[in-house]
């Protein structure tokens, strides 16, 4: 019997934590939500992940921040930050920060290989296509 790969989503909107739930649960994942940054590297030092997704604006912490936090704790971790407000001087941050991939908001349900870092072989350009990254 294989485990679970574990998925990491920070998003303080429960919408979008539901929606990657759904998704991903329904490909084999084992999704585990954090509405907050300050929640996700609590639960970060508890276990460990295949891959985090964050969203980049949230109150207190920023997704840009967990994505520092994460790399400065787990660098071989998968990040993926994920956005309605990307700029240029953002994605660089991130891309200095270790973030793997950029998923753009509005995201949809179909199947986009190339989002995910293991799938793309950690392709770290940006995607603007919308798709949940999921391997299998």
């Amino acid at each position: 019997m294989t485990a679970l790969r574990k998925v990491l989503v920070v998003d303080d909107d429960p919408v979008v934590r539901k929606s990657f739930d759904r998704v991903l649960s329904g490909k084999g994942y084992a999704v585990i939500t954090a509405e907050s940054g300050e929640e996700a590297l609590h639960k970060l030092d508890e276990e460990k992940y295949d891959i985090v997704y964050s969203d980049v604006r949230m109150p207190g912490m920023s997704g840009l921040e967990v994505a520092e936090n994460v790399k400065a704790r787990r660098p071989w971790t998968p990040v993926v930050i994920i956005t309605g407000y990307g700029t240029e001087a953002a994605e660089a941050r991130a891309r200095a920060a270790g973030v793997s991939s950029f998923l753009h908001k509005p995201l949809s349900s179909r199947d986009d290989r190339r989002q995910h870092p293991r799938c793309s072989g950690g392709d770290r350009r940006s995607s603007r296509s919308g798709g949940f990254a999921g391997c299998g």
